[in-house]
């Protein structure tokens, strides 16, 4: 950049010219000679097939012995492990965290297609998310569903297999 003492227009044009002669600086490249040039066969490109749309929304995840939709396996998010759900589950009631936009046939498909058991009932409520201080700053924890799924009488599950 120029001295600021000298007029703007002159400034300008100044640095126009500058600019257009900085090529002159650039280092210069040799042009190779033909008889160095080697003549590489080009490159064969694999040209992989799209997905099908089928395909692309249903991905599927492995489990034991067979295929899971993605559809069940983001509907149940995670067994909910507390004193309260270990006696529960004593009882044939099982829970789990689902998302905030999951319904009762949602949560009864997914829990059949994963653990191959028809619930009884499913019950869902919304859980708050705890309010919490520290100094003058509040918080909130974000609100989250769950899942209270009964299953028949006699029947058994080990929700941590999966």
């Amino acid at each position: 950049m120029l001295s600021s003492w000298l007029p703007r227009p002159l400034l300008r044009l100044l640095n126009t010219l500058l600019l257009s002669n900085m090529a002159i600086f650039k280092k210069k490249t040799a042009v190779p000679v033909e008889a160095d040039v080697k003549t590489e066969a080009p490159k064969e490109v694999k040209k992989t097939a799209p997905k099908a749309k089928k395909e692309e929304k249903r991905d599927v995840l492995k489990a034991q012995g067979g295929a899971v939709s993605a559809l069940a396996a983001r509907t149940l998010l995670a067994p909910l492990v507390t004193e309260k759900t270990a006696h529960l589950a004593d009882a044939g009631v099982y829970a789990f965290r689902v998302p905030l936009n999951a319904n009762r046939v949602a949560v009864r498909a997914a829990f059949k297609e994963l653990y191959k058991v028809a619930p009884a009932n499913v019950n869902i409520m919304r859980v708050h998310g705890k309010e919490s201080k520290s100094g003058r700053f509040a918080s909130r924890a974000s609100d989250w569903k769950k899942a209270m799924i009964t299953l028949p009488a006699g029947s058994r599950v080990d929700i941590f297999a999966l």
